[in-house]
């Protein structure tokens, strides 16, 4: 990848570990500055320095958001724009698969965590940036989603749901948060034509986790997730999907697309591209979030 990012400024949340980690370095070799948004801060600085040692760049910044809090996700907003005056690239990595969460857990907004943080968050922090996107176009929202959704073909929008009330299991929670996050990827990239701003998500694929991220494992988890690692693309690997969507001149005004780790368009599923679920999403995660 020979982009050249010199007068680029790049957020990547959940930079601390794994494909956000991996996209800062490749980002940050590239040239562009690169703020690091991460919820640990003590976490977050061992990997500042292991990403500016491993790209020989001094353009990185750590900064503090918990993607679960909107209080956290207004005071990164704010600090964020009282430091940096654009902003040409938005990559929303972070995410939360905590296998430790048996029963719904409230955040101090009143919303479930899972739905909180990988959603609920993302809509929140892009609307407090988008004016900011929007001057510095052309520019470049990034949303995640997973491969995983492939086996939750009919999975729809559980509006009476969000917060676990029916039923709650972490990967049923997961799998639904992602569904949502592909869903507001076709429809803010409605909204945005015109703007200057596109809007794309990658389809993750089996990424291996380091031994690292799973000590807090029972030893038979631990066991499942080194069987599936040797299926696994590496974090640069896939990270390399991301430095596509945010760099790559010839997507300038491509938008609304659903990417896999070889950076082809995929198809998601069926209900996924329903407008009416859209826009009812869209209502209903603005009032979560605080949105007038």
């Amino acid at each position: 990848m020979n982009y050249n990012l010199e007068n680029k400024t790049i957020i990547v949340t959940g930079a601390n570990s794994g494909i956000g980690k991996a996209a800062a370095i490749q980002l940050a070799t590239l040239g562009a500055t690169v703020i690091m948004a991460c919820r640990s801060m003590e976490r977050g600085q061992k990997a500042l320095e292991e990403v500016k040692e491993a790209s020989q760049s001094e353009k990185v910044c750590l900064m503090q958001v918990d993607m679960s809090s909107q209080a956290s996700i207004r005071l990164f907003a704010d600090a964020f724009k009282a430091k940096f005056n654009k902003l040409d690239v938005l990559i929303h990595n972070a995410a939360n698969f905590n296998h430790n969460l048996k029963s719904p857990e409230l955040t101090e907004d009143r919303v479930e965590k899972v739905f909180a943080t990988n959603h609920v968050g993302i809509v929140l922090l892009t609307h407090l940036l988008l004016d900011l996107l929007k001057q510095s176009s052309p520019s470049r929202i990034i949303t995640v989603a997973s491969k995983g959704l492939m086996t939750y073909p009919f999975l729809d929008i559980e509006f009476d749901n969000l917060n676990g009330e029916r039923k709650f299991n972490m990967q049923h929670a997961y799998y639904h948060s992602k569904l949502a996050q592909v869903m507001y990827t076709y429809d803010l990239a409605e909204q945005l034509k015109g703007t200057g701003v596109t809007v794309n998500c990658v389809r993750v694929t089996n990424v291996a986790i380091p031994d690292e991220r799973l000590t807090h494992l029972p030893k038979w988890q631990r066991n499942i997730y080194k069987l599936k690692r040797k299926m696994a693309i590496t974090p640069e690997r896939q990270a390399e999907t991301y430095v596509y969507l945010a760099a790559d001149p010839n997507l300038e005004k491509v938008t609304g697309g659903y990417w896999d780790e070889n950076n082809k368009q995929v198809s998601s599923s069926k209900n996924s591209y329903n407008q009416a679920t859209w826009h009812k999403l869209r209502e209903v995660t603005e009032k979560l979030a605080g949105i007038n």
